[in-house]
């Protein structure tokens, strides 16, 4: 009876083992498939985005070096297709990339080189608009899809894509490190952080998602610091190149006013979490006109709350010309709703 005992307890024990040796087994299975899943999808996005992706480039000038000796032209950027008509492509790339040459060329990922025509350039937001006539050579190209900017996330993956170095197409992998930056470097801002190496000749090339959708621009990175990269966000992107392709200038809205962050003492005296000080009103201007007043703090702008400065500006930069804002402000002693109609910005 002993030995039977002994016998059934080395039985569960060795089937105990196999048990854990199977579930182990298949654990480290899946972990082998989700990798492979997340393989085969970078590489699914590579090969679809690559014909979208552009180089741009102009022609050097006699006396002007060249960064490879079996080159004819040097790259200055990236660029990514947007629009496809019956008769043209359109390219977003950024404004630095083009600065004011007239004389722009593209290179697709065949290698192909064609003239671009600048349909037009927005420098507060670093983007521009090239174009190209549709011939047998780019017929079959296909514009990128932009994504939704509420579906963007912290801690999503990420593809910068681009020419660095002129190198040509180059893909790297991230996550999105943070969201709404802003650096300094332009006068609308609110990027995407990215961890995914930029480099320069990346800038105006596409940040893509897990679908292969465009989520930013690639727009500048850190030099002195790793993984700090930036890109515009996509609903940016989409507001000025739609503005660009059919205006060829971007109409943005103007109340006259210059505004700034509240100390902490101020709203602990007003007790209230957040708003923006007013601290200069243009002489003339829409919210001279409304009685907007310095030192007045906004605290709601068409009813969402304010939290700081910065967050105004970013509810601002949705104005256009005649639309009309209403703010709930505090002047003073008092508590009033102005309504403020904004002006074309000169």
């Amino acid at each position: 009876m002993k030995d039977d005992t002994v016998k059934l307890k080395v039985k569960t024990l060795i089937l105990t083992f196999i048990i854990i040796s199977i579930l182990s087994s298949c654990e480290k299975k899946r972990e082998k498939d989700a990798v492979e899943l997340i393989q085969e999808r970078v590489e699914r996005i590579i090969k679809e985005t690559t014909p979208s992706i552009i180089t741009v480039f102009i022609k050097p000038k006699q006396n002007q070096q060249i960064i490879f000796k079996d080159l004819d032209d040097e790259s200055i950027g990236s660029g990514f297709i947007v629009k496809k008509t019956q008769t043209h492509l359109y390219i977003a790339t950024n404004a630095h990339v083009i600065g004011n040459n007239n004389q722009v060329y593209i290179r697709l990922y065949n290698d192909r080189v064609m003239k671009a025509d600048v349909v037009g350039i927005d420098n507060p937001t670093d983007i521009a608009v090239l174009k190209v006539k549709i011939n047998h050579l780019n017929k079959d190209l296909k514009p990128l899809k932009l994504e939704d900017v509420k579906n963007i996330t912290i801690g999503m993956f990420v593809l910068a894509a681009g020419s660095p170095y002129n190198l040509g197409h180059t893909y790297t992998f991230g996550i999105v490190s943070a969201l709404d930056r802003e650096v300094g470097i332009s006068e609308i801002e609110g990027y995407i952080q990215t961890d995914a190496a930029i480099n320069p000749g990346d800038s105006g090339g596409p940040l893509l998602d897990m679908d292969g959708k465009v989520i930013g621009m690639n727009i500048a990175t850190v030099q002195s610091g790793q993984g700090l990269g930036f890109a515009i966000p996509s609903d940016v992107i989409n507001d000025v190149v739609n503005q660009l392709i059919k205006y060829g200038k971007v109409s943005r809205g103007y109340i006259g006013i210059t505004v700034g962050d509240l100390s902490e003492e101020l709203k602990e005296k007003l007790e209230i979490d957040g708003g923006t000080i007013i601290l200069k009103v243009k002489k003339g201007s829409p919210s001279d006109v409304s009685e907007l007043k310095e030192g007045d703090i906004i605290t709601k702008f068409n009813g969402n709350l304010i939290k700081n400065s910065r967050d105004f500006r970013k509810m601002f930069r949705k104005v256009k010309p005649g639309d009309m804002i209403e703010l709930e402000v505090i002047s003073g002693k008092n508590k009033k709703v102005i309504t403020v109609v904004a002006q074309e910005k000169s």
